[in-house]
């Protein structure tokens, strides 16, 4: 559930750079990472500008004004010390600048239904779209396919032939559908919801739900029976669970289905929505619950190319991704999702 926002999270130095909505989606950039410099702010522009800087020869920092095409160079006296994984800083600025005439290219992967995929040439524009919103991810290029590539989510399938372990030569000889004039028209939205009882306390018990608004005798209600009882493990195996029940129904059941995916995880939304292809396999067995994320990678990039293979054998083009929705808004399948939770839970 969505609460009173608490600050931004700004990464200097991290796995990805950026500014983050809440500290799980930061501390997924810095744990483990060798030199991470990360800092909690009240407002946005103190955000942005932490990231963008870059700390260089002891006392000199580059500071990107995304605002326009002019970069700011400041130069002075640093003091820094560290706290709680963040930084603290103080700089006595000079007033050079630089131009630049290089177009940029702020791109907006939505995972949020209500907020559309968007690219930006100006950084207060994107700034004003983004701020506030929940389930989007943001990046700057300087080319626009790169731009249009990450808005898309489209990854080097490559990437997710790795992740699913399979060549894709071999995956295609085995699951690629026969010839045929029927499409497959059918669609399955299918709702994930984790839960933990007491969660943060050595008493937490947790427990995920999936639900199948149109096919409810698929629903899964089961307790996590692995490592720490937190409500963000019970997330991610929630999506996993409804991963292995919908690859199930694709390679096992004459009826395809065209699936959606639905979880108010901001966290699983954005990761397998853009960012999972971003990360080298060092930087994935560093990210915390390790052990959940790389199954549910090949779980889910197994699904995603069996749509792309088959994409012709579907009206919606084998479109397949995960959109993020509001918890305890009142949405039907959710509440359904989060009740299958919680009954998981009691279970442990």
């Amino acid at each position: 559930m969505a609460g009173k926002r608490s600050g931004y999270y700004a990464v200097q130095n991290g796995r990805q750079q950026g500014v983050y909505n809440n500290w799980d989606d930061c501390k997924e950039q810095v744990t483990g990472y060798s030199g991470a410099r990360y800092k909690k702010f009240d407002t946005y522009a103190e955000a942005q500008a932490f990231s963008n800087s870059q700390v260089s020869s002891g006392a000199q920092r580059n500071f990107s004004s995304q605002s326009n095409s002019t970069s700011n160079y400041w130069s002075g006296s640093y003091s820094g010390t560290s706290y709680g994984g963040g930084y603290s800083h103080s700089w006595a600025p000079t007033k050079e600048k630089k131009n630049y005439s290089v177009k940029k290219y702020y791109s907006v992967k939505s995972s949020n239904p209500s907020v559309p995929s968007k690219i930006f040439n100006d950084w207060k524009e994107c700034e004003r779209y983004v701020k506030g919103q929940k389930g989007l991810s943001f990046k700057k290029f300087e080319d626009q396919v790169s731009a249009e590539q990450f808005m898309k989510g489209a990854a080097d399938e490559g990437v997710d032939f790795t992740h699913a372990g399979i060549s894709k030569n071999e995956f295609t000889a085995k699951y690629k559908l026969p010839p045929t004039n029927k499409k497959y028209s059918g669609t399955s939205r299918v709702y994930c919801d984790g839960s933990a009882l007491a969660n943060g306390t050595n008493s937490s018990c947790a427990g995920y739900g999936v639900h199948f608004a149109d096919e409810p005798a698929n629903d899964i209600s089961e307790p996590l029976r692995s490592g720490a009882q937190t409500n963000n493990r019970a997330e991610i195996q929630a999506v996993s669970r409804a991963l292995d029940e919908i690859w199930h129904n694709l390679t096992e059941n004459s009826d395809k289905k065209c699936y959606q995916i639905k979880t108010d995880s901001e966290y699983v939304a954005k990761l397998l929505n853009d960012r999972y292809f971003a990360y080298t396999n060092d930087e994935l067995a560093g990210l915390p619950n390790s052990d959940l994320i790389n199954p549910l990678l090949e779980k889910f990039t197994k699904v995603k190319q069996y749509y792309a293979v088959n994409h012709e054998a579907f009206d919606n083009d084998g479109r397949f991704s995960i959109e993020w929705v509001k918890g305890h808004a009142g949405e039907p399948g959710n509440e359904i999702a989060d009740e299958l939770a919680r009954r998981g839970a009691l279970r442990n």
